[in-house]
């Protein structure tokens, strides 16, 4: 018996069939079968019945299969531990996205870098639908996402909730309702700079759209993902940009953009997820701090 038989085996069952089993395997689908045909004659017993249509789990191959899906976590487990000799232990590696990196994570990593400054950071920022690929391919201990990682390696907790807001101009039609919330009649008036679809901020704004004003046409003049060219965009009065409240901190303190509440929007939140195992006593504080600093 060896891992690639243990391996295919489970890839059989967890996509349902031979053909894509060796898709997600890069194998061809006679070698699956080969892999499985000679798993079963060592152990002596039929692990799967299957026929031209469907393909089911023997009474064996069900006992079968949580022990194989063990057997395999514990090989990842041991060469992972194992590849950690290699690495440099106080090295604290974080998977976010560039969004979250400069709004969220910067403050938490100069408080931590503060009292441990022989503590190195390696930050690896993607796109929000990346992070879950990263994480299984272990680049990190820890990420900073919008959105919870399913990975039973990793614990997640809820660090934050953000709230949107309404920039515009410091323009006079904006002065005379500052202090108000921003109403929702101007959003079929004004231009509107967005993000891209893709975008956790950007999907938020749609829903709150639906719910709130689903008949009005919006009238964007721009779509750029960069939220530093989004705030550069508005402040020179091409249009209102909705954003996260974080993100505009020092330019509403400075008077070069009027923020707005947008109302009934509900916050979007902000989830910190670490390693269970694996990591140095350096990367360890780090994880602590982060907890310690939300409670």
């Amino acid at each position: 018996m060896d891992f690639k038989q243990l391996e295919t085996f489970v890839a059989a069952v967890d996509e349902g069939s031979f053909s894509n089993a060796a898709e997600r395997l890069q194998l061809s689908q006679s070698m699956v079968t080969i892999h499985i045909r000679n798993l079963e004659a060592e152990l002596g017993t039929r692990l799967l019945n299957r026929t031209t249509r469907s393909m089911e789990l023997s009474p064996d191959g069900r006992t079968f299969y949580g022990y194989a899906r063990q057997m395999l976590k514990l090989n990842r487990d041991s060469i992972f531990a194992l590849s950690r000799a290699d690495r440099d232990e106080r090295c604290v590696n974080i998977v976010t996205t560039p969004y979250i990196s400069r709004y969220y994570v910067a403050k938490r990593l100069a408080g931590f870098h503060a009292l441990h400054p022989e503590v190195a950071f390696n930050i690896i920022t993607c796109a929000s639908s990346e992070i879950h690929t990263r994480l299984q391919n272990e680049e990190a201990e820890f990420a900073f996402c919008a959105m919870k990682p399913m990975n039973d390696a990793y614990a997640v907790r809820h660090c934050e909730s953000a709230r949107l807001v309404v920039i515009a101009p410091d323009a006079p039609r904006f002065r005379a309702i500052a202090g108000q919330p921003f109403p929702n009649a101007l959003f079929g008036e004004e231009l509107l700079i967005t993000r891209s679809g893709a975008s956790t901020l950007q999907q938020e704004f749609l829903r709150w759209s639906k719910l709130n004003i689903p008949d009005m046409k919006l009238r964007v003049a721009c779509s750029v993902d960069d939220t530093e060219t989004i705030k550069r965009l508005v402040e020179a009065g091409l249009g209102i940009a909705v954003i996260s409240e974080a993100a505009v901190i020092s330019e509403v303190g400075d008077g070069r953009l009027l923020a707005f509440e947008l109302m009934d929007a509900m916050p979007y939140h902000l989830y910190f997820a670490h390693k269970k195992k694996y990591l140095s006593a350096e990367q360890a504080a780090f994880r602590d701090y982060v907890l310690e600093s939300e409670s």
